[in-house]
């Protein structure tokens, strides 16, 4: 069986070549051999999803590796008071993630539900004679292999890849503006016990993401989060023209009466309906609008998710 970044790299080479034919077969709608390519490569990515699916089962769970340093964290002993502030509010931090980037602004009992059945997060253990916590949850792959908990580290180290507070800004999207109070929360927790950490996972692809939380890149990110105001989400319906359909869960539209052009994020339950829609096709959507101003610097940011389409 290929390996799961193979698997995915060769999903994504489909998927643009369908994407390159499709203009093509608006413009020849009655020419057979290009209606038979893409159904083969509809085929093909059908077949390899399945080969997804299947590796990412074997794969079984998502191991991430937490490793304090500081002065409670000495001699392989930790307070156990620490433990559970630390463990649990880096576990909502995914989570609440999780959320956002499968089902977008949508909540509930049923949805909570489900998220905690699939991701089953949980810590896992320690390492023997170091502070080192292991927290753990399930791959659940979907129907068609995509795993929301690695969707959701994939993001996570994204966001922590920042360096500096423009790029936090720039990459606070990448987990839902309103889920900065989560990692606020686990960043908050080092801090109060003057902790840094080294975060590490092996990703799917067998490269090791890794965040080096130091002294100096905790507080920034705590000074950031705090200095962030967020406005209520403000929901907006228009005709639109599709302009691009992005496969990292974003598209663009353009509102046909302002010519004003959109770049959406759209939560994975959007995936089966996007895969139906066509550059130049006109939808009526509606989406929402969440600006979030840093109160230190002004620096503005705008985040448009999709609700409806």
């Amino acid at each position: 069986m290929e390996s799961i970044s193979k698997l995915n790299k060769s999903i994504k080479y489909l998927q643009s070549q369908i994407e390159e034919l499709l203009p093509l077969l608006k413009s020849n709608p009655n020419d057979f051999a290009l209606k038979l390519q893409i159904d083969n490569y509809k085929s093909e990515i059908s077949n390899l999803q399945k080969s997804l699916h299947d590796a990412n089962l074997k794969r079984n769970k998502e191991i991430i590796a937490l490793r304090l340093k500081g002065n409670i964290a000495r001699a392989g002993t930790f307070p156990l008071e620490s433990v559970g502030g630390i463990t649990n509010s880096f576990s909502n931090a995914l989570y609440k993630t999780s959320q956002f980037l499968q089902f977008g602004k949508k909540g509930g009992k049923k949805i909570e539900s489900i998220l905690k059945n699939s991701l089953d997060i949980r810590l896992e253990g320690m390492a023997s004679g170091s502070t080192i916590f292991y927290v753990s949850a399930k791959t659940s792959p979907d129907i068609f292999g995509k795993s929301i908990i690695q969707n959701s580290l994939e993001n996570t180290f994204e966001l922590f890849a920042s360096n500096n507070e423009m790029e936090l800004m720039e990459n606070i999207e990448k987990v839902g503006v309103k889920n900065s109070k989560y990692f606020s929360n686990f960043l908050d927790e080092l801090v109060k016990d003057d902790l840094e950490i080294e975060l590490t996972w092996e990703s799917p692809d067998y490269v090791t993401r890794e965040w080096i939380g130091d002294r100096d890149k905790i507080i920034m990110f705590t000074n950031t989060f705090k200095s962030i105001e967020i406005s209520e989400p403000e929901t907006i319906s228009f005709q639109a023209e599709l302009i691009t359909l992005s496969l990292k869960n974003k598209i663009e539209i353009r509102d046909i009466d302002s010519g004003q052009i959109f770049s959406v994020k759209c939560a994975s339950l959007f995936t089966e309906v996007l895969k139906e829609l066509h550059i130049g096709e006109l939808r009526d959507v509606t989406i929402t609008k969440t600006t979030i101003i840093n109160t230190v610097s002004q620096k503005e940011k705008i985040e448009y998710n999709l609700v409806e389409i």
